[in-house]
C-alpha cells in the first residue's frame, strides 16, 4: 500500500467536477476532502464521513479501494477545491469535529483521542471572505495545499494522530473581516486503537530448492485482533503486496547465490511483526526421487484399471508422478497418488508404470506392475436379421442385441467384409449396388467400450436390371440406358461420346487461393465437364419408337439435375449433370431415329458409384487414433465428409501424408456423443449438431475452427487420418468418433 496525496484539485468553473488519479492499491483507504460553495450528492461507492456547513461547505468522503478506481465525479455545480489521499493506516473513523467563525480564527468542538490510537487526521477550511493560503493549524497539522476563489478560499492540512485525551483543533490567520460570512473548518481522524503487532510467522522453512527458484512455507502468526496478511522479503526488499497464503516461491534466482528470505505478519491496524528470516543457497538439484513404492491395482473392470501407490521421497521434494501404459505416458504429471486408465481392451494384459519427478524434472525409475482387464462382457449378435433386395439396394432390419458389460452404442453394417456404415437404428438401406450382384451383408453391435459382438450375416442377390446390354460402356441417365435393349424392346446404340472419357479442361487460377481460408478460386484445378452423347435407337414398332423419343426427352428436364452413370468392363463411375441444350431427335424411318444429348457437370470429377466408409476412435489408453483410407482415383483433390462425435476437448483432425490439419479453437468441447461437428470438404461448410432439447436445428459451426486450410482434402493413395484431443471429465469411458465418407474420383 502507498501513503500519498493522490490528487489536488481546484476549479472555478461550474461542475460536475471529474477528479482523475492513478489507481490505488487494493485495500487502501481513499479519503476525499472537499471544500465547495454548494452541496452535492455522495458518489456511488463512497461514504460521507463528515459534512460541515458555514456560509460554504466542507465534505470528508472515504472508501476502501478495489484497485479499479481512477476517477470520481462530484455533481457540485460551482467552484470546488479538493484533495484525495491514499492511506494504509486509516482503517476506521476515530473522531470528527467542526467549527465556524466570522473572524480570522476558528476553533472546532473538542474531541477525545482514544487510548492507543494511531493513524492520521485530515482537516479543511473554507473562508468566504479571507485568504486561507496564509492559515496556520495546531495539533501537528500542516497546511499542504490552498486555493483561493471568489467567496470560496480553501486550505487543506493533515498530520499524525495526536496523543490520547481531549483535543481542540484550531485554524488561525484566515484574514477574515469581522462580521462577514462565516468560515467553516472540519477535522476527521482515521486510524486504529490496536497497538499490538502480530507475532512473527513460525517455522519458516524451504520446501523446494533449485538453481533458479526457492519455495518456502511457514506456520500462521497470531494477533490479539487478527492477522490480515503476510509480507514477503528477499534480501530485505519486499516482494509485491501482502498475501494471505502460507507459502511463496522466489523465482528468477541465480545458481550458487545465497539469499536471505523473510516473512512478516500484518494486522488490520497496519501493525507489522518482526520479520522471520532464513538464509538459503540456490543450487541445482540433480538427484532424482526414489521410485514410487508399492504400486498396486485397486479396481479392475472390462475397460479400465485403477492403480495407486505410496509416496516417493526426494532430497528437496517430489513435484509429481507420471503414469505409463506399455511405456506410453498418460497425460501430464499429477500430485495425486491414484490414477484410472480408461478405454482399455477387454481381457488384455497391460504393463503399468509409475515414476516420480522433482521440480527440476529429475525422474525416478518407474515401478511397474502387470494388470489385466476383465474378459467377456461383449454384446450379443443382433437377432432376426432380414434382408430385402430391391432395385440396386438391400434393405436390412434386425432386433436389438443384448448388452454385455456396457450398454450398446451403435451397430456396424458390413458389406462383403468391409465396413459400410454405423447406425443407432435397427435398420439400414445399402444403396448403389450393381444389378445382379451377390453380396454378403453382416451386422454387429458395438458397446460404449468399443467391444464388438459377433456378426449376424446373410447372403443376398440384387435383382438383375430390366435391360440387356448390347455394347460397352453402358450409359444410364434416369430410366434411359445407352448401348442396351431396354424393357420396352428399344435398342439404344451410342455411336459417339465426347467429354466423358477425356479429361476436363484445365483452368488457371489467379492464385493458390490460400489467402481465403476455406475456399478455392474455382471448383478445383479443372473446369466444368461438357458431355455429348449421340447415336441411334431402333424400336419394334412405330408406336414404340415414338414412346422412346418421349422417354429420352423426359430423362432429364431442362430445369432438373440427374446422375449420368457409365459402366465399363470393371468399373462404374458417375457424375451429377444438368441438361445443357435441348435433346435432338431425327427420324430415320418408321422404326429408327438418330438422337443427341448434351449435359454439363459443374464438378469435373467422375466419381465411383460406391463410397468408402471409415471410422476413427481413440486407441486404448490413448488420446488419439487413426484410420487409413486408400483412394484409387487420379483426381488430385478428393473431397470427403467428416462427422466428428464427442466427447472430446480441442479436437484436431490431421491427414498425416499431407501434413494438413483441421484444428478447433482452444476451449472447444463436444461434451458427449450427442454433440458433433459435420464438415463437408466439397462445399467447405461446417455445421454444429447439438441435442434437440438444446437447439432444434444444426447451427453454423465454422467459427469453432481455429484452422481449416483451404487445401484440406484427401489425395490418391493412402490417407492416414488421425483424430486427437483431450478427454472430457466424467466421459473417460467413452471414445470420440470420427466418421469418414469419401468417394474415389477421376479426372
Amino acid at each position: 500500500m502507498t501513503n500519498r496525496i493522490a490528487k489536488t484539485y481546484s476549479s472555478t468553473s461550474p461542475g460536475p467536477h471529474t477528479i482523475t488519479f492513478t489507481a490505488a492499491t487494493p485495500g487502501a483507504r481513499l479519503v476525499l476532502v472537499v471544500s465547495c460553495w454548494l452541496g452535492f450528492e455522495t458518489p456511488a461507492g463512497w461514504v460521507e464521513d463528515y459534512h460541515a456547513i458555514g456560509y460554504n461547505h466542507v465534505f470528508v468522503l472515504s472508501k476502501i479501494a478495489t484497485g479499479d478506481e481512477t476517477s470520481v465525479v462530484l455533481d457540485e455545480n460551482s467552484r470546488l477545491h479538493a484533495v484525495l489521499y491514499e492511506r494504509d493506516d486509516c482503517p476506521n473513523v476515530l473522531f470528527r469535529t467542526a467549527g465556524t467563525s466570522a473572524t480570522a480564527s476558528i476553533s472546532a468542538f473538542s474531541v477525545t483521542v482514544p487510548v492507543n490510537a494511531t493513524g492520521r487526521v485530515f482537516g479543511a477550511v473554507n473562508a468566504p471572505n479571507g485568504v486561507a493560503s496564509s492559515s496556520t493549524w495546531n495539533q501537528g497539522l500542516a497546511r499542504h495545499f490552498a486555493a483561493d476563489a471568489a467567496q470560496s478560499n480553501s486550505a487543506f492540512a493533515h498530520g499524525a494522530m495526536p496523543a490520547a485525551g481531549a483535543r481542540t483543533y484550531t485554524v488561525n490567520n484566515l484574514n477574515v473581516s469581522a462580521g462577514t460570512n462565516e468560515a467553516v473548518a472540519a477535522f476527521v481522524g482515521y486510524g486504529t486503537t490496536d497497538a499490538a503487532a502480530p507475532s512473527p510467522p513460525g517455522m519458516l522453512r524451504t520446501t523446494s530448492i533449485t538453481g533458479s527458484a526457492i519455495s518456502v512455507e511457514w506456520d500462521p502468526a497470531t494477533d490479539d485482533v487478527g492477522v490480515t496478511g503476510y509480507g514477503i522479503y528477499r534480501d530485505g526488499s519486499k516482494q509485491g503486496q501482502d498475501q494471505t497464503g502460507l507459502s511463496y516461491t522466489f523465482a528468477g534466482l541465480t545458481t550458487g547465490q545465497t539469499y536471505v528470505l523473510g516473512v512478516d505478519a500484518r494486522d488490520a491496524a497496519g501493525n507489522r511483526s518482526v520479520v522471520a528470516q532464513i538464509s538459503v543457497v540456490a543450487e541445482i538439484d540433480v538427484t532424482p526421487p526414489m521410485a514410487p513404492p508399492a504400486v498396486r491395482t485397486i479396481e479392475v473392470s472390462h475397460t479400465s484399471i485403477s492403480v495407486e501407490w505410496d509416496a516417493s521421497t526426494d532430497s528437496v521434494g517430489v513435484a509429481g508422478y507420471g503414469v505409463f501404459v506399455g511405456g506410453v505416458r498418460q497425460g501430464p504429471d499429477q500430485a495425486e497418488r491414484v490414477y484410472t486408465i480408461t478405454r482399455l481392451a477387454r481381457g488384455t494384459a497391460y504393463t503399468i508404470g509409475v515414476d516420480a519427478a522433482d521440480a527440476m524434472n529429475n525422474r525416478s525409475a518407474a515401478t511397474t506392475i502387470e494388470a489385466s482387464t476383465l474378459a467377456g462382457g461383449d454384446p450379443s449378435a443382433p437377432p432376426g436379421l432380414t434382408a430385402t433386395a430391391g432395385t440396386e439396394q438391400i434393405a436390412l432390419a434386425w432386433g436389438a442385441s443384448e448388452a454385455g458389460a456396457l450398454p450398446i452404442a451403435r451397430y456396424e453394417v458390413l458389406l462383403d467384409g468391409r465396413l459400410e456404415a454405423s447406425t443407432t437404428q435397427l435398420g439400414y438401406v445399402v444403396e448403389n449396388l450393381d444389378a445382379g450382384g451377390v453380396h454378403e451383408v453382416a451386422v454387429r453391435a458395438v458397446d460404449a467400450g468399443l467391444a464388438r459382438g459377433p456378426e449376424a450375416s446373410v447372403t443376398v442377390t440384387v435383382p438383375v436390371g430390366d435391360w440387356m446390354p448390347t455394347g460397352s460402356p453402358l450409359y444410364r441417365l434416369g430410366d434411359w440406358v445407352g448401348n442396351a435393349r431396354d424393357a420396352h424392346g428399344v435398342t439404344w446404340t451410342v455411336a459417339k461420346e465426347q467429354g466423358w472419357s477425356s479429361s476436363a479442361q484445365p483452368i488457371t487460377l489467379g492464385s493458390d487461393a490460400d489467402h481465403t481460408d476455406g475456399g478455392f478460386d474455382g471448383p478445383g484445378r479443372y473446369g466444368t465437364r461438357l458431355i455429348t452423347l449421340s447415336g441411334t435407337a431402333l424400336a419394334d414398332s412405330r408406336v414404340a419408337m415414338l414412346a422412346a423419343q418421349e422417354r429420352l426427352t423426359g430423362a432429364l428436364s431442362a430445369s432438373g439435375n440427374g446422375v449420368l452413370r457409365v459402366t465399363e468392363a470393371h468399373l462404374t463411375r458417375q457424375a451429377r449433370v444438368r441438361l445443357e441444350d435441348t435433346v435432338e431427335v431425327t427420324d430415320r424411318g418408321s422404326l429408327a431415329f438418330d438422337w443427341a444429348l448434351v449435359v454439363k457437370a459443374s464438378d469435373p470429377r467422375r466419381y465411383a458409384r460406391r463410397r468408402q466408409h471409415a471410422e476413427v476412435t481413440f486407441e486404448p489408453a490413448q488420446t488419439s487414433g487413426a484410420a487409413i483410407v486408400t483412394m484409387s482415383g487420379d483426381y488430385p483433390t478428393i473431397p470427403a465428409k467428416l462427422l466428428l462425435f464427442g466427447p472430446v476437448i480441442d479436437p484436431v483432425i490431421r491427414v498425416e501424408e499431407l501434413a494438413l490439419e483441421i484444428r478447433t479453437k482452444p476451449g472447444t468441447v463436444l461434451p458427449d456423443a450427442r454433440y458433433a461437428l459435420d464438415i463437408d470438404l466439397a462445399t467447405r461448410e461446417v455445421w454444429a449438431l447439438v441435442p434437440p432439447d438444446v437447439w432444434p436445428e444444426p447451427r453454423p459451426g465454422r467459427t469453432m475452427l481455429a484452422r481449416f486450410p483451404s487445401r484440406f482434402f484427401l489425395a490418391p493413395g493412402p490417407n492416414t487420418i488421425r483424430l486427437s484431443g483431450g478427454l472430457v471429465a466424467g466421459q473417460e469411458e467413452t471414445s470420440p468418433r470420427l466418421v469418414i465418407d469419401a468417394t474415389d474420383a477421376w479426372i
